[in-house]
């Protein structure tokens, strides 16, 4: 199906030639460059007259600003002078990461055949540039759309602030063997060996071995806020975006009492959703937290980018609507197997 886009070289302007029977020739995908910002924008703007949910990507500086920054990846679909459709991929730089994200495609003939190329092209990108590459898939089609090229369910995220199950979303990752920094063989325990991380793991191949784990936790980007509190202990690092906190960092020396105190208090402040990553060696921290009321809903293989290696991850949140007893929709049944296979018994 052709080269991943060449993002090194200059010379061959970020672009390859995509057969396409539909277009007579080739369908070209470009790797936009911050110069292509205007014509990005004025296409969102084209495509989603009544808004997107990226605003961003309808202000052509703010555009110009991300590609610059290298905090979005947009992968262009052309034939001759008409722009057919733009690809948008979320870069995480503290680890490496990216996410494939919406896929946006004029009303033309074989748009179908469009989004799908758009999407392989950033599915390339990720495995040839990144060391974690994954989407969310909101239904079943979607999620089978991620198994016929690879990927496996890593587990769900749910929405932010909603109770509604059906709201959640599916974490499908692709296995990233090309990765510069080398993933850490996880360790033997209660929760590797669960059936959903056990699955996981078996998914990759290959691994460091004998390298030591990280001992502070949570991990993850660190970039929030901290403050004191009446006891004289510091909050953890975290992030809030909208109604809800993830926290990144651990904080003292003894991190788990500190999450605690620090969740009572945004919770009297009205917060129902805290979320954190913990490298999955804590397993006495996860036990911990779980008896206080966090739930595991991913495992992220190579998600902790440290020096020149990856480790394992399982991402647990308080505040997470409840499974149904009798779950009726696709996701649901994905959400409670997640649950299911990923909670030790």
């Amino acid at each position: 199906m052709g080269p991943i886009i060449d993002t090194a070289s200059a010379a061959s302007e970020n672009t390859l030639q995509w057969p396409s029977l539909l277009f007579g020739a080739f369908m070209k995908l470009t790797l936009a460059r911050p110069d292509h910002s205007e014509t990005i924008a004025n296409f969102y703007q084209k495509i989603y007259p009544r808004g997107f949910d990226h605003p961003e990507m309808l202000d052509a500086r703010l555009v110009d600003g991300l590609l610059a920054d290298g905090e979005i990846a947009v992968v262009i679909a052309t034939h001759k002078r008409s722009l057919l459709g733009c690809g948008l991929a979320f870069i995480s730089t503290w680890n490496q990461a990216l996410e494939i994200g919406p896929l946006s495609v004029d009303q033309i003939e074989g748009r179908g055949a469009v989004g799908k190329a758009l999407f392989e092209a950033m599915r390339r990108l990720g495995l040839k540039n990144y060391g974690v590459c994954f989407y969310r898939a909101s239904g079943e089609k979607s999620f089978q759309r991620g198994r016929n090229l690879g990927a496996s369910c890593w587990g769900y995220r749910p929405a932010p602030g909603s109770n509604k199950l059906t709201d959640a979303e599916l974490i499908m990752g692709f296995p990233h063997p090309g990765s510069e920094q080398r993933r850490v063989e996880p360790p033997a325990n209660s929760l590797t060996r669960t059936p959903f991380a056990a699955r996981v793991i078996r998914s990759f191949e290959g691994a460091e071995q004998g390298v030591p784990h990280p001992k502070s936790f949570p991990v993850g980007c660190p970039r929030g806020t901290g403050a004191p509190v009446i006891s004289g202990r510091i909050w953890p690092t975290y992030h809030s975006r909208g109604n809800y906190i993830h926290i990144e960092n651990a904080a003292g020396a003894y991190p788990v009492e500190i999450i605690k105190e620090f969740t009572e208090k945004v919770e009297e402040k009205g917060v129902r959703d805290v979320r954190l990553a913990l490298p999955v060696n804590q397993e006495e921290a996860f036990f911990d937290l779980l008896d206080y009321g966090f739930r595991p809903v991913a495992y992220l293989p190579g998600w902790y980018l440290r020096g020149a290696h990856r480790f394992d991850c399982v991402q647990l949140v308080r505040g997470a609507p409840r499974v149904p007893r009798t779950p009726e929709t696709f996701i649901e049944r994905a959400v409670q197997r997640v649950h299911n296979e990923l909670t030790p018994e």
